[in-house]
């Protein structure tokens, strides 16, 4: 690919190499990047990109994807360079006592965001972040700005642990990002989260605890104008109850049956306003055999709304076994949200509406089930969705309770088994079976997806195992005995004025 030739004939490569006589020949320089497989970012790279890709359609399919990837490597390398540039600047620029006391440690002189906001013509609010971004790359979370550097992760990835890790003190946060930057070459920003998530609560499981209850106490429900006359509706939940508010929203509407012409969040949406407004929730279009007769006025009304499996539990919980005995703080997680804390998961781990899965410590799965069928029964389908949480697409997060269930292995050549079912989002189940495309399930459980270039490309199966190296959990204190509300009253008027208010 890379042509030294053409490079040695352009007049600045000729001034540079005059300038510096003792660099070695470009083609030993370029072998020397090639050698080590695919060439590190950097200024040699993006220069021969430059004259490589001057001409797409000289490039074959796959070399466009390989160009494509190696320009993002470039941008992160670039991205991550001017970090260091920002950070070196921001410590070239402290801050006086005064803004130190208001700003804390870390803090740079209150003028410095504007100098790096008039050179890159941004706001001085961008700028301030920019800056603080860089400093704690460099100083708190260092492998993550290497790893940026070195192209393997993109400004948008480095932007997520910082934000995930903001709350934490430099030593947790350094724990968070070595648990979570091996695989995050590999995974979306959106897997990426999801990781970070999990590892946040890993490494600080009475913080995450004592963060969700605070965030409790902010649950609301909000109305906000939109365009076109509609309005929206928005609630903040606990996510095991927005969770299950939706999923009976979903049951509802299906059990609207096929022949409702809406779709399916338009029946989410209109059963949500007949709930709340006290309206009767009917079938729209109810057949005779279902319709009843009114009392009062003896004309036929709608049959009673029916659920589809009403009887189900409407949301699964997955608690490993130390963590639902009390022995350990491990991360948990609600299928179809993701990580929660140790005390929520305990909180529902015993109520009527919620699954509760246990998973093995040691082998991180769970159960298994084998059929001959075509279709999978309930206790299958829920499996396979449990096991894999998401589309299994490489790179999608659409929930499994959201997908397909699809034969890897076409039936009847292959079972209806867990071994050879997953879960695929309706585009990508689609695309699993476009031309060019082909999945092979592995026996741990990885998908290896193979593009129409030949690239490939490797889906992980969703890992339950406890989170290693977790700090030692502290003894549980024993809650105090309530005290009698008339041994309150005598504390509160023995402590001196009886003007004060009371205690409660």
């Amino acid at each position: 690919m890379f042509d030294t030739a053409a490079l040695e004939e352009t007049d600045e490569v000729s001034r540079m190499l005059a300038d510096a006589p003792d660099w070695p020949p470009l083609d030993e320089v370029f072998d020397a990047l090639v050698a080590a497989g695919r060439p590190a970012p950097s200024g040699w790279l993006a220069l021969e990109l430059d004259l490589a890709s001057a001409d797409p359609g000289e490039l074959d399919d796959a070399e466009l994807v390989d160009a494509v990837a190696d320009l993002d490597r470039i941008a992160s390398w670039a991205a991550a360079r001017q970090s260091r540039l920002l950070a070196e600047f921001a410590r070239r620029r402290p801050a006086d006592p005064r803004d130190v006391a208001a700003q804390g440690p870390g803090a740079v002189s209150r003028w410095a965001p504007d100098e790096i906001a008039l050179a890159l013509s941004v706001s001085r609010l961008a700028a301030g972040q920019r800056l603080a971004q860089a400093r704690r790359l460099t100083e708190a979370l260092p492998a993550t700005l290497d790893a940026h550097e070195a192209g393997r992760i993109d400004a948008t990835k480095v932007r997520a642990i910082c934000d995930a890790t903001q709350h934490l003190p430099d030593d947790r946060a350094a724990r968070v990002q070595d648990r979570v930057l091996p695989a995050a070459e590999r995974q979306s920003r959106a897997q990426l989260v999801a990781a970070l998530r999990r590892a946040v609560i890993a490494v600080d499981p009475d913080g995450a605890n004592d963060r969700h209850a605070k965030a409790r106490l902010d649950r609301r429900v909000v109305v906000g104008a939109e365009t076109e006359g509609m309005a929206s509706l928005w609630a903040l939940l606990a996510a095991p109850d927005a969770l299950a508010a939706h999923q009976w929203l979903t049951r509802l509407a299906r059990g609207l049956g096929s022949e409702d012409p809406r779709g399916i969040d338009a029946r989410r949406a209109d059963l949500l306003v007949d709930l709340l407004t006290g309206r009767v929730t009917s079938r729209a279009a109810a057949t005779d055999a279902d319709a009843t007769t009114d009392a009062d006025t003896g004309s036929a009304a709608a049959a009673p709304l029916r659920p589809v499996d009403p009887g189900k539990p409407l949301v699964q919980v997955v608690v490993p076994h130390s963590t639902l005995v009390g022995a350990d703080e491990q991360p948990c997680d609600l299928v179809g949200y993701g990580p929660i804390p140790s005390d929520l998961a305990r909180q529902i781990a015993a109520d009527a509406v919620w699954k509760r899965l246990v998973t093995d410590p040691l082998s991180g799965a769970l159960l298994d089930h084998g059929r001959t069928t075509y279709r999978p029964p309930a206790a299958l389908t829920d499996f396979v969705r449990a096991r894999d949480v998401h589309c299994r697409s490489p790179l999608c997060r659409r929930r499994a309770l959201d997908s397909e269930l699809d034969h890897t292995v076409p039936f009847p050549l292959g079972p209806t088994a867990a071994h050879n079912l997953t879960d695929g989002c309706p585009l990508h189940h689609r695309e699993k079976h476009s031309p060019g495309w082909s999945v092979v399930q592995q026996p741990d459980g990885r998908l290896t997806w193979t593009t129409p270039t030949g690239h490939r490309y490797t889906s992980d199966p969703f890992d339950y195992r406890p989170e290693p190296d977790l700090p030692p959990r502290p003894p549980r204190q024993a809650r105090p005995a309530p005290v009698p509300r008339r041994q309150v009253d005598l504390d509160w008027t023995s402590r001196g004025d009886p003007h004060d208010p009371p205690p409660f």
